[in-house]
């Protein structure tokens, strides 16, 4: 009778608990030391790779912990409760990304002009070892951005280059700017002597990846052509992020240029771009007293 009182408690119910807390820390500290630049990209990666491991791990240790204890009558369900709750916490995360990844192309590296796009040259030295090429992807890469961002294409402005390049530079950097990082830039020549450039690097919101940017400005002195591009450094998915930044970039500048006067911008192919067509999002900023008035003598 004695013996029939005592429980005997499941040895794998904790081990999923350890492995999931492990798991859940180990991506923890990868995502801090990542995000305030003290860890490399690669290294971060590969933390990250090696805690979803742990987390199916711990999963598969809990499901295993949980049908022995409801064979055998053992106990240790509040610790296989815990092991099975953190690994699917910690896989919620990616699989959130699966709808993006599978409704978007498979590319890294987005541009307005995927024949001529703006070449990296200081970046270029940046993407060390295990990064993605400097080099554009080609016609592949470009006809899969066609498909799925049409909207992206060259931006023609009624502006001369040197003042679309000012404007841009300010746009980049300013106080109220994207808050992008310049790393290079070089002023277009006059009369279009030699297209303007500008490299810049952008960090990711959340997981704090960066991503290089370069523009190219060229153009005469009653009309500049803007082309942008933007990379990912590590990842052959970039899940939409690098075509939402050229997008957030050009409703930016376009409310820059409506705040300098009443001109718009036309898309490559004759389209025209207007502040009433961008997104809702982009309200319009009042113009001052001055600006206006330097808008209605112009």
């Amino acid at each position: 009778m004695i013996g029939r009182n005592i429980q005997i408690r499941e040895p794998t119910a904790p081990w999923s608990a350890r492995i999931s807390l492990f798991a859940l820390t180990l991506i923890a500290i990868a995502f801090v030391l990542h995000r305030v630049a003290l860890m490399a990209t690669p290294v971060a990666l590969n933390l990250f790779g090696a805690g979803f491991i742990l987390a199916a791990l711990g999963f598969s240790v809990g499901l295993y912990a949980a049908t022995s204890i409801w064979v055998r009558g053992r106990v240790g369900a509040w610790s296989c409760a815990w092991g099975l709750l953190v690994a699917a916490l910690i896989w919620v995360w990616p699989a959130a990304l699966v709808p993006t990844y599978l409704s978007l192309p498979k590319i890294h590296d987005i541009s307005t002009n995927t024949a001529n796009p703006p070449p990296f040259t200081v970046l270029a030295k940046e993407r060390l070892s295990g990064a993605n090429s400097a080099t554009y992807p080609g016609a592949a890469s470009g006809s899969l951005q066609a498909q799925a961002y049409p909207d992206l294409r060259t931006l023609v402005i009624p502006r001369s280059a040197e003042e679309v390049y000012e404007l841009t530079l300010d746009l980049i950097r300013g106080r109220r700017g994207l808050g992008w990082k310049v790393v290079a830039e070089e002023a277009p020549q006059p009369k279009g002597a030699r297209p303007g450039f500008i490299e810049a690097t952008d960090r990711t919101l959340v997981l704090g990846f960066t991503d290089d940017i370069a523009i190219r400005i060229s153009g005469t002195d009653n009309e500049a052509r803007l082309d942008i591009r933007s990379a990912s450094r590590y990842g052959a998915h970039d899940f939409g992020g690098n075509a939402s930044r050229i997008r957030r970039f050009v409703v930016d500048l376009s409310k820059r240029l409506d705040a300098a006067g009443p001109v718009g911008m036309a898309a490559r192919g004759g389209v025209r771009v207007n502040s009433a067509d961008l997104p809702t999002s982009a309200v319009r900023r009042p113009l001052d007293r001055k600006s206006e008035k330097e808008a209605r003598k112009r």
